[in-house]
């Protein structure tokens, strides 16, 4: 199905802000929360914000599919999801322990993929003042402006940035976290969609979460790669949802991936 990448881009753009203001309309420490049955948490604006999206995409793209974090995969249309259609890849939310505390870290994450490849991302971050996009051969951007990754091309001048080392911990990695930490000029935890997108805009080079689902991954492939970077597992085998995710500047990539291999 032939996609005016541009065109889509913006639309895309259009609904980050709209969400992106149905969350904030919200946010801070008294937001509605419960807790989801997978033990992560879920708030009033989280659901307000997908739906949102989700009403602008049948509307305007009612023959393509939508995953979100909260409704699951549908058509647009409503219904089961189309095979082989274009897929909508939505996080209303990315950060939802941050916007629970009031802490400026969180963001509308919305991707479209066609084919299965990513085409297209926003990170849309209305707390921060800060919004990535990007679209296949149309590069990179933060609020306008072209980004690209850093050229830093030795581990022990480079910046690791991750969540809390409880997280790696859980997930039987500490050792590796702490390898990381070791080798790296500096490290910082700064998590979720922001650590990855520090990375894209050369602000850091490594960016790794013991975990992730694909909403929290997906529409940050296209920013991140535009941009000159790499998104893989550490493996080296493309992210796929419950598993790890490492984002790098490209030229540490291999680098990483043969640590992570011998740790």
């Amino acid at each position: 199905m032939d996609i005016d990448l541009r065109s889509a881009l913006d639309h895309a753009m259009e609904m980050a802000i709209a969400a992106g203001a149905e969350a904030t309309s919200r946010y801070g420490p008294d937001a509605a929360a419960r807790q989801k049955a997978d033990g992560t948490w879920v708030t009033e604006a989280d659901e307000a914000a997908e739906a949102v999206v989700r009403r602008s995409i049948a509307a305007r793209f009612p023959d393509h599919n939508v995953l979100g974090e909260e409704e699951g995969l549908k058509s647009a249309s409503g219904g089961e999801a189309v095979d082989g259609a274009p897929t909508w890849i939505v996080d209303p939310i990315d950060g939802t322990h941050n916007y629970m505390a009031g802490i400026p870290v969180w963001g509308t994450l919305i991707g479209l993929r066609v084919d299965d490849e990513m085409v297209l991302g926003i990170a849309h971050a209305p707390a921060l003042g800060e919004t990535y996009s990007a679209a296949r051969g149309l590069g990179a951007h933060m609020n306008g402006a072209p980004i690209k990754v850093s050229d830093v091309s030795a581990m022990d001048q480079a910046m690791f940035v991750a969540p809390g080392f409880e997280s790696f911990e859980a997930k039987g990695m500490a050792l590796l976290y702490l390898e990381f930490s070791r080798r790296t000029r500096r490290s910082r935890g700064f998590a979720d969609f922001w650590g990855h997108m520090l990375v894209a805009r050369g602000a850091a080079e490594i960016m790794c979460e013991p975990i992730l689902s694909t909403w929290d991954y997906a529409p940050l492939i296209t920013i991140v790669e535009e941009a000159g970077g790499r998104m893989t597992r550490l493996d080296g085998e493309p992210p796929s949802h419950g598993g790890n995710c490492l984002t790098t500047n490209g030229l540490l990539h291999d680098a990483v991936i043969d640590l992570a291999a011998r740790t």
